[in-house]
């Protein structure tokens, strides 16, 4: 499961204050642009898409701006109050915030000890790698009703450190493969953020949860049924839910129909069959429960817009 689900006010003991931010001015920034505001010079053009700094007290408070973005910002000392949409909070030494592009953001009440490590990406850089884009939509989707902010455990925040600070020393030298090598952090820190998130509501008793524990045991049967279940209506029987209320569940917490998943699901097992294993069309087809190649083919080619021959042949 990738998407951000935390509801921080009842979950993580966070202490969020909102307010209305709608009838600020927000200003739209790239990277550069947002390196500029907080004084830091982009060192080479690739910097444009990508980029990881580290910073202090130094760094000033600002006003709403709208990052076009993402944004992971890793609070490693100190303390700073911030902003991200509607949702106002502390952040503090060892929480993590993951910063949707374009919501708008702000900064203020800067300690005088604070440090953070920040990482910013278009979301874009992440596409050009190997991970399918419906898959990275989707990692990438962060709710705009909870806080995008977690306290990490030490071992956890120790990692994620660590990850951050890799990607930096890979660019820093621009070492071989340090673009390849900076999307394979990058995805290991969504994915640990998206975990983390998903225990969190889990775990929670809170009447608010049901829906996301629903989402889930879906996620769960999917990937145990996936050749042999195909429509929304079969995993709401086997879940005794209508199928009606099924997709909600999905809907809300993902901002993806219901059918999207089990769909992407079939098509990655069907991705990694075609490049990794010598298995006929034919035989893919049946072993994902298609009657026939020729709906294997219609199936792939309409989410793909390639044939299952043209994919497995392509350079």
């Amino acid at each position: 499961m990738v998407s951000h689900r935390l509801h921080l006010k009842r979950f993580c003991n966070f202490t969020i204050h909102t307010k209305n931010l709608n009838t600020m001015t927000v200003k739209s920034l790239e990277i550069e642009d947002f390196l500029k505001m907080i004084a830091e010079k982009p060192k080479d053009p690739s910097e444009k898409d990508f980029c990881v700094l580290t910073t202090d007290h130094k760094m000033l408070s600002f006003d709403a701006v709208t990052l076009n973005f993402q944004t992971v910002f890793l609070c490693t000392a100190g303390s700073c109050t911030t902003s991200v949409g509607h949702h106002r909070f502390l952040t503090s030494s060892q929480s993590l915030s993951v910063i949707p592009a374009h919501a708008s953001f702000s900064i203020s009440d800067i300690s005088k000890d604070f440090k953070a490590s920040i990482l910013l990406f278009k979301p874009d850089f992440l596409k050009k790698g190997f991970v399918k884009t419906e898959i990275m939509d989707e990692l990438l989707y962060i709710s705009p009703e909870y806080a995008p902010i977690f306290d990490l455990n030490t071992a956890d925040f120790s990692d994620t450190l660590y990850k951050i600070t890799k990607i930096k020393e890979e660019n820093d030298q621009q070492s071989p493969f340090c673009t390849e090598v900076s999307r394979l952090y990058i995805l290991q820190i969504l994915y640990d953020y998206n975990r983390v998130c998903e225990l969190c509501l889990i775990n929670s008793d809170k009447l608010i949860n049901r829906q996301y524990q629903i989402l889930y045991q879906f996620r769960k049967l999917t990937d145990k049924h996936f050749s042999t279940l195909k429509t929304v209506k079969e995993y709401a029987d086997l879940m005794n839910l209508s199928a009606k209320y099924l997709s909600e569940c999905v809907k809300n917490h993902t901002g993806t129909a219901a059918l999207s998943l089990i769909q992407n699901r079939i098509l990655l097992e069907a991705e990694q069959l075609l490049n990794y294993s010598t298995l006929s069309i034919k035989s893919i087809s049946y072993q994902l429960g298609f009657r026939s190649a020729a709906s294997f083919s219609r199936f792939f080619k309409g989410l793909k817009g390639l044939s299952p021959v043209e994919f497995r042949t392509k350079p």
